[in-house]
């Protein structure tokens, strides 16, 4: 997607805390979408001992900085301000950037939270709720927690081997999930839904998405096709474009896509919670 100057979505860098917790960068980044275009990421860690992540990461696009363990107890404190001066100094340079997400719990990040904030920055968590500090989560700009990041874009599935799956050509109905979620995702940041944001979400969402993989000359005839399925209703002319809202189809979708977010929610909640079979002797 070409980024023009009349673009006014938010710029994501994104810094990964990788000794505080190994979390799923497939969910973390889904959410990171919905919300900017993540333009810079950064994990650190001793990537001698997370062996096992890299390829994953690498496959994503997230630069991985080496912070070896150097001492018996570990080097923490190390990655930690590796991360904050990295932090600061992208803040620095980049003004581009809007929003500083952070993938860590830790109480010591205060300090970068309230600098970044000085700098006019908006700064997102995103932790484990049982590890990150309620002092965290009281001074940041947004808080998500991990345990809630469970509803997948179609295209982006949560992946376990790091294989990141592309829209489906042969199915429209994952082309025609990603168009309700756009639309939703724009009703609630409360923008206008035309033809030329709607595109722009939805690559924003998944940038494998392209309507000529579907058979659609030109976008408009894709969307002329969702409103024969009844999946978004486009209404009249008003100042120079065509208003979208979800159809009935596009609503059922909808409602399928949260109530099967919840069941996910749910059932991992009892996984976590669930005790441990004392085994007999």
């Amino acid at each position: 997607m070409q980024v023009t100057p009349n673009d006014l979505t938010p710029r994501i860098a994104l810094f990964i805390d990788f000794d505080n917790g190994q979390l799923d960068i497939t969910r973390v980044l889904n959410a990171l979408r919905e919300r900017g275009i993540i333009i810079l990421k950064k994990a650190y860690g001793d990537w001698a001992k997370f062996a096992q992540f890299r390829k994953v990461l690498a496959e994503h696009g997230v630069d991985l900085v080496e912070r070896p363990t150097i001492h018996a107890g570990g080097d923490k404190n190390g990655a930690d301000i590796q991360l904050a001066v990295d932090a600061l100094e992208a803040c620095l340079t980049n003004r581009h950037i809007d929003v500083f997400a952070v993938v860590s719990g830790d109480s010591d990040f205060l300090p970068l939270i309230s600098r970044l904030q000085a700098y006019n920055k908006k700064v997102v968590i995103v932790g484990m709720r049982k590890t990150t500090s309620s002092v965290v989560m009281a001074n940041c700009n947004e808080y998500l927690a991990y345990e809630n990041l469970g509803q997948v874009v179609p295209g982006h599935e949560a992946v376990g081997e790091g294989k990141v799956e592309e829209l489906d050509p042969k199915d429209i109905q994952t082309a025609f999930a990603l168009l309700s979620r756009a639309i939703t995702l724009l009703e609630d940041e409360d923008r206008s839904v035309d033809s030329s944001t709607l595109k722009q979400k939805m690559l924003q969402l998944s940038p494998t998405f392209d309507e000529k993989t579907f058979g659609f000359a030109q976008f408009k005839a894709f969307l002329a096709e969702a409103q024969k399925n009844k999946i978004i209703h486009i209404g009249k002319k008003v100042d120079g474009t065509y208003p979208i809202s979800l159809g009935r189809a596009g609503r059922l979708m909808e409602d399928e896509e949260e109530a099967e977010a919840a069941v996910a929610a749910a059932a991992e909640h009892v996984e976590i919670t669930k005790p441990k079979k004392r085994r007999r002797r």
